[in-house]
This record gives C-alpha cells, structure tokens and sequence, in this order.
C-alpha cells in the first residue's frame, strides 16, 4: 500500500512540475514579444511586449496557436475574439483560413496519391487533362510539364493568387478560372516562362493540380481530402468546404485594415487547393507532426521516407513540393505562411528536433504579418530553437567630428558603374545610391548599412596623406565597390 501512494504522489509532483513548466513557457511566449530587427545594437534596451498588447497595435483581434515540444502538442490557446461585434471569443476550435498553407496540405494528399500510384509526378500534365486544354505558347509548346513542376512553382505559370469573392457574388466554375473568364475575377492561367526555368510562385498552377484531380480522381475535392488527408491525420476541426458549409459555425470573421469585418464574414475561395482550407492551429500541428513522423520513418507514417525525402527537397529557391525549405542555426525546418483576404498564418517545424508552431489569426494580411513572426520568434526564444531568430549584434561607436567631415563627397565607382553621395545629417552619415540610408560606425573609419549589416563600409586615403579620396563595400572579405572621391 505504501508503495502505491509513494507512487501516486510521485507520479503528482512530476505531473504538476510539467504543467508548471508548460504554464512557465505559456507566460514567457505571452510576455516576450519584440519588434522584428536585422540589427540590434549593443547596449541599447530591447523593448518586451505582452500579446495582447501588440494585438492592439498591430489590429489583431484573434490568434490562436499551437506549440510542438519534443514530438507532441505541449499546449494550445487562442487569444481575443473571433466575432468581434458578436463578442465570441476565439476558442482553440475556432477555425480560420489558412490560405496558402492548403499548398502544403494538398501537396501531402498528391503525394499520397502518388504512392497509390494513382499520379506520376513526371507525367506530362496535358495527359492528364481531359477538360481543360492547356494554353500552350512559345514558352511552352512541345515541353514537358509535370506535376512536380507544378507542386514546386517551376511550371512557369501566371497568376500569382487570387483575391477571393464576397460570399454574395457569383462564383466562378475552375474552367472559367483557369481561363481568366467572368465571374471569374484573376487574369488566365498561361505560360510566362518555360517549365523548369523559373520558381515562379503561382497559385493558378495550383489550381491546375485542382483540374487534374477533377478529371482524374474526384471532382469534389473538399470529400476527397477529408478522405485523403485530414481524417487519417485526425484534423477534425478542418475543412475544404468553399464557401463554407453551414454547420461550421465557431469560424473567425474575417477583418480589413481598420478592423471592420468583411461583408458576409468571408471571402470565397473556390480554386481550394490554393487557398480554401480552413483549420484550426491544433490541426496544422498535426499535419507539422505526421511530417515529422514521416521523415522518422516507420509502419505508421503517413509518407514513405522517399517520398517524404522527395517532398521536402527544394526544387528550386529554397521550396519543395508545396512546401518552403529553411536552415536557421544547425536546424532544418519546413513552413508556409499563408495570406488571405481578413487572415494571416505561418506554421514552421523542425526536420530533426522535434519542434514547431502554427499560429493563425483573422487580421488583414498587412496587420497580421509582422505580429504571426513575432509570437514566431517568441516561441522559438521560449524553446531554444538554436538560432532561429538571430539578429546581428553591432556595437557603436562615435566618431569625432572633424573626422566625419573628411569622409562627406561624391565617390564614383566605374564597376559597378554608380555615383555615391556621402552627406553629413546632423551627427550622423547617410549614403545615397539607389536610396537614401544612415551609415553606423564601428570603426573610425568603418561603418555598415541596416540594408545590409554584415557588409563594411570603408573609408581610406590612397595616397596614405589623410586625405579621405576612397570608399569601399567589402562583402565577405571581397571588394566589391571600389569608388574615388571627385574634389
């Protein structure tokens, strides 16, 4: 008997010390909130803010986020409301749209299908379309273009995204999309650059993966990926539904720049593969851990590792397939963001570690960004993501007066061929080349550019007499403006 209550009480301090500690993170996460900098300089205050606090400032007026430690969900919360003129508050079911973040989770359900070797990812796509012609052109005819082109955003297609549609309007069939026709409100989808040449983003060649499922697999998506992805993954508070059915009640109200709900409570997003999924952040960090578990490896991964390997490779400019690719510190990590009418999202997770966060909110996508990349940052502080969030550390100095004055002229540089104005602003440099930005000292005769930190500005007589004559950008130990001073 005694050893089973030595156990019980045991087993309480060690649950209650968890939950002190995830309380403890929660707080830190809330509280430790800063303005996002390239630069911070040494000595200088670096101001903490509580959520709720920018949340007001940046007309915020709901989050919701899911953290992942150590290979599970540690907590979850949303912060604000979801209906601000009904006063819901947001809960962690309530659902938003994520946006670009469907890319990822379409791309998961082709890869799917191609392991049920139901898709090729290197067969030619006109194969696969049966009623929609491709708008071949010059840049095209007579090319390849494969699903993986289109996946990768390396088809070469047009039509970046899509602006949506007030739930009133008339909405438009994937043909007249894709063919740039009314109601339709984009430009056509067509060739911009030949396949394979480019990353060239488009959610228009999104919406041809949303053709080719049509003709080949489903013509209702929405009941295809509840199949295919979101029940296997348990993302039961998820949906493809465009517009939204009506019993999804608990979703967040869309807001414009000053907070003004959007007419209708949301835009429409009928193209769905590119922009319709609506989920909550619990439900990305699910999607974040079968990811993760895929890459592990195992009898219950939802990906093969090849597959997983495959899907995770950048193609090109740092993106896999529906999926962007990051190194930060000696971590790898997987995350899309996403950016719709009234919502801003980001999610990020570890290749290796175990980590990760998905963070949604219903704020202008203008309003939304810098705040998701704050609490981004924020979490990857409460956890130790190894150099995640790094900005560059600069101490400065001050430079005597009569110093200052020596380095003010006009420099021209024959290679790259450019003038550059150096002109004195009270007791500050600036340079003026393309654009107008202050010079920080660090050296006496060295200084660098917030633009771009880690580059030496340098200032020096040719002649060794004191006479300033010379300025140069030394980027990695490499001279690459050599510019004269013109007396």
């Amino acid at each position: 008997m005694k050893s089973k209550i030595l156990l019980l009480i045991q087993c309480t301090l060690f649950f209650s010390s968890y939950l002190f500690s995830q309380t403890n993170k929660i707080v830190q996460v809330e509280n430790n909130l800063t303005e996002v900098r390239a630069i911070i300089f040494e000595d200088s205050l670096v101001q903490q803010y509580n959520i709720l606090d920018r949340m007001r400032f940046y007309k915020v007026p709901s989050v919701s986020i899911a953290v992942i430690h150590n290979g599970i969900i540690e907590w979850a919360k949303a912060y604000g409301y979801a209906d601000i003129e009904h006063k819901t508050v947001a809960d962690t079911n309530t659902i938003y749209q994520v946006a670009s973040i469907s890319k990822s989770v379409n791309a998961l359900g082709i890869m799917k299908l191609v392991e049920q070797n139901k898709l090729s990812l290197s067969k030619d796509i006109r194969e696969y379309l049966k009623t929609w012609k491709f708008p071949d052109n010059e840049l095209s005819y007579g090319k390849t273009i494969t699903l993986k082109n289109l996946l990768s955003h390396t088809a070469g297609l047009s039509v970046r995204g899509f602006v949506g549609y007030p739930t009133s309007d008339l909405i438009p069939s994937i043909n007249q999309i894709l063919n740039g026709e009314k109601p339709a409100n984009n430009e056509p989808v067509k060739p911009i650059y030949s396949p394979g040449s480019h990353y060239q983003y488009s959610g228009g060649g999104s919406t041809v993966i949303r053709k080719i499922l049509d003709d080949n697999i489903s013509s209702n998506y929405e009941q295809l990926m509840q199949g295919l992805v979101l029940e296997p993954l348990k993302m039961g508070n998820s949906t493809f539904s465009q517009p939204l059915a009506a019993k999804y009640t608990n979703y967040a109200v869309g807001y414009d720049k000053e907070m003004k709900p959007l007419k209708g409570g949301y835009y429409v997003y009928p193209e769905q593969t590119a922009g319709g999924l609506w989920s909550t952040a619990t439900d990305i960090a699910k999607f974040i851990l079968e990811i993760q578990r895929s890459i592990k490896g195992g009898k219950n991964a939802f990906l093969s590792k090849n597959l997983i390997s495959e899907m995770l490779t950048p193609v090109m400019e740092n993106y896999g397939y529906g999926i962007g690719i990051e190194q930060k510190g000696g971590e790898k990590y997987f995350w899309h963001e996403g950016e719709s009418y009234g919502y801003r999202s980001i999610y990020y997770g570890s290749f290796t570690s175990g980590n990760g966060v998905a963070i949604l909110t219903n704020a202008y996508p203008e309003n939304g960004r810098p705040f998701v990349i704050e609490v981004l940052n924020s979490v990857a502080t409460a956890y130790g993501w190894k150099e995640f969030y790094n900005p560059i550390k600069k101490k400065l100095i001050n430079v005597p007066e009569e110093i200052i004055n020596k380095y003010v002229g006009e420099y021209f540089s024959e290679n790259p061929a450019i003038k550059i104005s150096i002109s004195k602003d009270k007791e500050y440099l600036t340079l003026t080349a393309r654009q107008t930005e202050q010079l920080y000292p660090v050296e006496v005769d060295t200084f660098f550019l917030a633009s771009s930190p880690s580059d030496k500005c340098v200032f020096s007589s040719s002649k060794n007499n004191g006479v300033i004559d010379t300025f140069q950008v030394v980027q990695n130990g490499k001279v690459v403006v050599d510019a004269r001073k013109r007396f």
